[in-house]
């Protein structure tokens, strides 16, 4: 039978350890993980790849993320004239901390002059930028995740999304018409 001074001491041990999950001190711990999303997000690279007719230079589109939070995307976007010029900017859409992120990136043309009668114009282009921040996973690692809507010409262009828990299935939309007009997040409860 344990005696008073243990059964004291795991009284006192229990209360602690109620406390700090309650206060949120646990996460400070090592290996426990208050895991969050990314914080933020950067453009690394925009290059043009070819410009003309989409049938002729839209030959490929691919996504793929990377180690680091390292993220690539080849697409084309209708610009009206091979030489338009491209820019490109990301934002964080949800609040910091939040369990869920959101991000947007954006990729405008310059549209110079009437637009191609005989096909449409644009530029094939390959675009990198990374997510950083957040927590990492611990031994007790907490459900997080984020997505990336990509945007082209102030339209949306596609989304890409990570998740774990009950964030697994949180995905991007399917179709264009089920985008939002403003992209949404969660907030931390």
């Amino acid at each position: 039978m344990p005696s008073a001074t243990t059964a004291a001491a795991v009284v006192a041990a229990f209360a602690l350890g109620a406390a700090a999950v309650a206060s949120g001190a646990v996460y400070a711990l090592p290996l426990v993980s208050d895991d969050t999303g990314p914080t933020d997000i950067e453009i690394i690279d925009l290059e043009r790849l070819d410009a003309g007719c989409r049938e002729d230079v839209a030959t490929y589109a691919s996504s793929r993320s990377g180690p680091n939070g390292t993220h690539a995307r080849t697409s084309f976007i209708e610009t009206g004239a091979r030489d338009a010029d491209l820019s490109a900017w990301a934002e964080r859409t949800s609040p910091r901390g939040a369990d869920y992120s959101t991000f947007r990136v954006s990729v405008e043309s310059a549209r110079t002059g009437p637009a191609n009668e005989s096909c449409e114009v644009g530029v094939q282009y390959r675009l990198e930028y990374r997510t950083s921040g957040g927590t990492d996973d611990g031994l007790v690692p907490d459900e997080s995740g984020h997505s990336i809507t990509h945007v082209e010409n102030g339209r949306y262009a596609g989304c890409s999304s990570l998740g774990e828990g009950r964030w697994a299935d949180a995905g991007c939309p399917r179709r264009a018409g089920e985008v939002p007009d403003r992209t949404w997040a969660n907030a931390t409860g």
